[in-house]
């Protein structure tokens, strides 16, 4: 008895475990004339000395290097859903 059948096919890369990160679209106009906060560093939820979101996110995908990198190559950035701005 076979286990769990790839639904792709033989020989296919294997089905994701967990949805991938959802980028937003970002208006270049936008993104050259508003001072958007956007990144962990403009959050209270995140702990400058270790790098950490305090409610337990990855931040790897919000930093600001990050962000900036992906919107130059794409144009979208993937905006976090629990940004706090102070």
């Amino acid at each position: 008895m076979p286990g769990i059948v790839n639904p792709k096919g033989p020989g296919k890369s294997k089905p994701r475990i967990r949805p991938s990160m959802f980028k937003d679209r970002v208006n270049p106009v936008d993104y050259m004339k508003y001072d958007t906060r956007f990144s962990c560093e403009d959050c209270t939820h995140f702990d400058e000395t270790k790098t950490l979101c305090t409610i337990g996110y990855d931040t790897s995908h919000h930093l600001k290097a990050t962000q900036n990198h992906q919107y130059e190559l794409a144009g979208n950035m993937a905006f976090c859903r629990f940004i706090e701005i102070v």
